[in-house]
């Protein structure tokens, strides 16, 4: 018989891996500015963040790109916001992880109001498709070794090449400093596994499906989806479903969003300049800044430097126009 799961860490089922927006410049230069209407445009229905993460091009940006996001997290105007922050460490190699969260924590210690609102940093394995299951604990050993913050583990190996086993999570999860696990690869082997991983908050990155992951009837806690950049009001709206016992009318919300954005991230895949993750919510955000105007306003940058494709807009204004107000005012008009 398994062991009756622990109480999660997680105080709020739905995450967000905010985008990363872009001023003219070098490539990936962030836009403060732009950064701070969208995060208000999305906070009434958002109450946790991630910073750096894929979606916000974490792997891609260099250590100025990296600063300038602490400096947003530090600013007035985003402690005024009340947003729980988690911060990606998303690098290649277990030396490069310590030397990113080195620097963060460096620049935590030296503003507590701002080390008081983060809560964790996110860690990968190794980008190595070739790294055993010991290699990946010692990783995350390493990591925990040379830092303080406590650590979410990532699952990504559409980056990193590499998985981690339930049996190997569930290693990692003796730490009491690891408190939260996401699992982006849509293969759910972890979580599906029943192995006992403590009191870890277990959430879904992978789209799709959203209401049948959450328990009691799924494996996961909670959700960090990158699709609250644009759909967060709906997601919140189907967690207020789910919480009054209205199933049909969750299930039919979860099948409707479900649809619409498996189509827009195939749309995506063939963008290029950034992950799809990016290209896609960077699309539909854009609807959403502009409104009917969208035509008319600039394109987005990408990290690359590169403006998204007017098409992939395009397609994602047919796809997703009924949950977005692409025939109105944008947040930004």
């Amino acid at each position: 018989m398994n062991p009756e799961p622990k109480t999660s860490r997680l105080a709020d089922a739905l995450f967000v891996p905010v985008l990363t927006h872009y001023a003219q410049g070098g490539a990936g230069t962030v836009d403060r500015d732009r950064m701070l209407a969208h995060l208000r445009t999305i906070r009434p229905s958002v109450r946790q963040v991630m910073l750096a993460g894929s979606t916000g091009d974490g792997w891609e940006l260099g250590d100025d790109g990296f600063d300038a996001l602490i400096d947003l997290a530090a600013s007035r105007e985003m402690a005024g916001l009340d947003l729980a922050l988690i911060f990606g460490a998303l690098r290649p190699t277990t030396e490069a992880v310590i030397a990113r969260l080195n620097h963060l924590e460096e620049r935590l210690a030296k503003d507590a109001d701002l080390r008081e609102r983060v809560t964790c940093a996110v860690v990968c394995p190794p980008v190595d498709a070739q790294a055993s299951q010991d290699a990946i604990v010692e990783h995350y050993e390493a990591v925990l070794l040379a830092s303080r913050l406590p650590i979410a583990v990532y699952q990504l190996p559409q980056v990193t090449g590499c998985r981690i086993a339930p049996e190997t999570m569930a290693r990692l999860a003796a730490s009491p400093r690891v408190g939260l696990f996401k699992d982006s690869s849509g293969e759910d082997t972890v979580a599906k596994s029943g192995l006992d991983f403590a009191d870890v908050a277990l959430v879904r990155g992978a789209e799709g499906g959203y209401l049948e992951a959450l328990k009691p009837d799924g494996p996961y806690d909670g959700w960090l989806l990158s699709t609250g950049n644009v759909i967060g009001e709906p997601l919140r709206q189907l967690l207020a479903l789910k919480a009054e016992g209205r199933s049909a009318e969750a299930e039919a919300l979860s099948a409707r969003l479900s649809r619409a954005v498996a189509a827009v991230f195939e749309a995506a895949q063939g963008e290029g300049g950034a992950n799809a993750f990016s290209n896609a919510n960077r699309a539909m955000d854009h609807l959403a800044a502009h409104g009917g105007a969208w035509r008319d306003a600039p394109l987005p940058l990408k990290v690359d430097g590169n403006r998204l494709s007017a098409d992939l807009v395009e397609k994602a204004a047919e796809i997703a126009q009924d949950l977005l107000p692409a025939a109105g005012r944008g947040y930004l008009e």
